[in-house]
């Protein structure tokens, strides 16, 4: 037999398993885990204190809202979206004025775009399923890539050391 002559066998994954993933929305323990490491990067923003690294995930969040938004499951946060990219925009160039990352204070008006993108990409992502979140993260890297971009897969624990800050 030559290589030619041999069928692959497509892969059938259960049908139960592929429909219940594509139909289950996230449960408010995995909503909390995706969105832990997203506030800590806000919270360390906010402190003045954030990475690099942190302003980075938080600019892949807005790439991955917009993307939800052109799927049209999610309508109508495209002007909080663009004030979200603005504000890390603003924030970048002055983290970066000396031409290495030095951390910066949030102007107010940063902050606040900010901390509104984050509750409303919270109440996006609810009502996403599981494997809308999916299809809309993956096109997102493709586009990335496509752009000559690198995609780097972050643990929690490298953008998680924000300070803690309790809401009494």
């Amino acid at each position: 037999m030559t290589a030619a002559t041999i069928k692959r066998r497509r892969h059938v994954k259960d049908p139960v398993s592929t429909a219940w993933k594509y139909s289950t929305r996230l449960t408010a323990v995995e909503l909390a885990g995706v969105m832990e490491p997203i506030r800590a990067c806000l919270a360390a923003a906010v402190a003045g204190v954030a990475t690099q690294l942190q302003h980075q995930v938080l600019d892949t969040q807005t790439e991955l809202a917009t993307e939800i938004e052109r799927t049209r499951i999610v309508r109508g946060l495209a002007g909080h979206i663009a004030q979200a990219q603005a504000a890390l925009q603003s924030w970048a160039s002055r983290a970066m004025a000396s031409g290495t990352w030095r951390p910066v204070q949030l102007e107010f008006s940063e902050q606040d775009a900010l901390a509104t993108f984050v509750d409303l990409h919270e109440f996006q992502l609810q009502q996403l399923s599981a494997g809308e979140i999916y299809r809309a993260t993956q096109r997102m890297i493709a586009r990335v890539q496509t752009a000559g971009g690198q995609v780097l897969h972050v643990e929690h624990t490298q953008v998680s050391n924000a300070p803690k800050f309790s809401e009494e």
